[in-house]
């Protein structure tokens, strides 16, 4: 499983996405489901839910997650694959990321100023996908 931060909203995103694998011809279903995460203010932890657009590759068994986080100020998203064959999620991932106005890591400035600098979804982004798709 992969969990990499994108400076894209998440419509845009899985719009992307979805362009993507229409491109490659691959069979998927397309469903909208919830993901529950944690936000912290001062020092308490609040359950908060997101909207989930997932992905089901019916040919390759690949499950693709695209959600936002609403951590602090402004909001990260993020895309998740979860894939049994490693050479197919690194090859997935890196045409997703050339099929991109930009590179999904290189967020705007007023992304930054509004998330923090050093927010979870900014902080090291470029590191997080260069792992993953070099």
């Amino acid at each position: 499983m992969v969990k990499l931060p994108i400076c894209f909203e998440p419509r845009t995103t899985a719009a992307s996405f979805r362009k993507l694998l229409d491109k490659k011809e691959y069979k998927y279903e397309r469903t909208i489901t919830h993901r529950t995460y944690t936000k912290v203010s001062f020092v308490i932890a609040h359950e908060k839910s997101a909207m989930v657009y997932r992905y089901l590759i019916n040919n390759s068994k690949l499950k693709v997650d695209i959600w936002t986080e609403n951590p602090s100020s402004g909001n990260v998203t993020y895309i998740e694959i979860e894939s049994e064959d490693k050479i197919e999620r690194k090859e997935l991932l890196k045409e997703f990321a050339l099929s991109l106005p930009r590179k999904p890591w290189e967020y705007t400035f007023t992304q930054k100023l509004r998330n923090g600098w050093f927010s979870q979804g900014i902080y090291r982004a470029k590191a997080k996908w260069e792992s993953h798709i070099k």
